[in-house]
């Protein structure tokens, strides 16, 4: 069942957008933006330290993973201090798969159900703010002050959904790094949830894992379209509150596989750890051609 758990009644609303600001949201704001200058700093010592490297010939940091471990920091660092972090269950599996990986084996694809800004933060605390994996996000994020920055900086996989161009060069860029060993997380009902409820999914995800021979990993999460829903800023209330939960499943494998059957089974175990109110529909369309 859905928590019962109002929405407060004083916020501030801006005519224009139609968002809103609570107490708690603006704590929240003002926690995730001040350590943000640390976090811009940092990424801005990566890039020079690569760059620098470079122009002497030395190679470091090939899959760029410094800057995914930054993004990590600094998202583990305002979960703790706003009281948001996720209760997590199955955490164990992730780090199984780290160290059960033979050599030359390839990345791992995360995907996740979307309903808010926070699943991006909850599910790197579920893989594991230390590792390096890429976020396959749309290109309108690069516009967003610092987080624009961390993207480009950590090589993550940006798409504009309205060019076919762009995504086919995102779906190549996505096979490269799964078949390099470095892991993927992708959303692939391609936006947040309206209602909260599992979307139908559209195929990048599964195309680029039965490429690269991937398993994939499915992560639930609960609760987060309660706790920060779609016309909020910020998360309305501390996260332990609701509670949030965050469960990683299973890996789902893709050898000798369909792409209808890697969805089904990826859908169905989503479903597992999803409460009622956010499964789909008795009917909705499962996957979009």
């Amino acid at each position: 069942p859905l928590p019962e758990k109002p929405l407060p009644k004083l916020y501030y609303k801006w005519d224009h957008s139609g968002l809103k600001l609570n107490l708690f949201g603006a704590y929240y704001g003002f926690v995730a933006i001040s350590l943000g200058f640390a976090w811009f700093a940092a990424l801005k010592a990566i890039s020079m330290a690569t760059y620098a490297f470079a122009k002497v010939g030395i190679e470091v940091d090939s899959k760029k993973g410094w800057g995914v471990r930054a993004n990590g920091i600094w998202g583990w660092l305002v979960l703790l201090l706003t009281g948001n972090a996720p209760i997590i269950t199955g955490k164990y599996r992730t780090r199984a798969l780290l160290k059960g990986r033979p050599a030359g084996s390839p990345g791992v694809m995360y995907v996740a159900n979307h309903c808010s800004w926070m699943d991006i933060p909850y599910v790197a605390m579920a893989i594991g703010v230390s590792r390096n994996f890429k976020i396959v996000a749309k290109k309108e994020l690069l516009r967003v002050p610092i987080l624009g920055s961390a993207i480009s900086t950590s090589d993550n996989i940006t798409v504009d959904r309205t060019s076919r161009r762009s995504q086919i060069e995102t779906y190549k860029k996505g096979v490269a790094w799964l078949r390099k060993g470095v892991d993927l997380c992708t959303f692939p009902e391609g936006t947040r949830s309206e209602d909260g409820r599992l979307s139908a999914f559209k195929r990048g995800a599964f195309k680029m894992a039965l490429k690269a021979g991937s398993p994939i990993v499915p992560i639930s999460i609960s609760y987060t379209h309660v706790l920060n829903p779609k016309d909020w800023v910020f998360p309305v209330r501390p996260a332990r509150l609701m509670p949030v939960r965050v469960h990683v499943h299973d890996p789902v494998e893709t050898e000798g596989k369909t792409e209808e059957e890697v969805v089904e089974a990826v859908q169905m175990k989503l479903c597992e750890a999803l409460p009622e109110c956010q499964r789909p529909r008795e009917g909705a369309v499962r996957i979009e051609d």
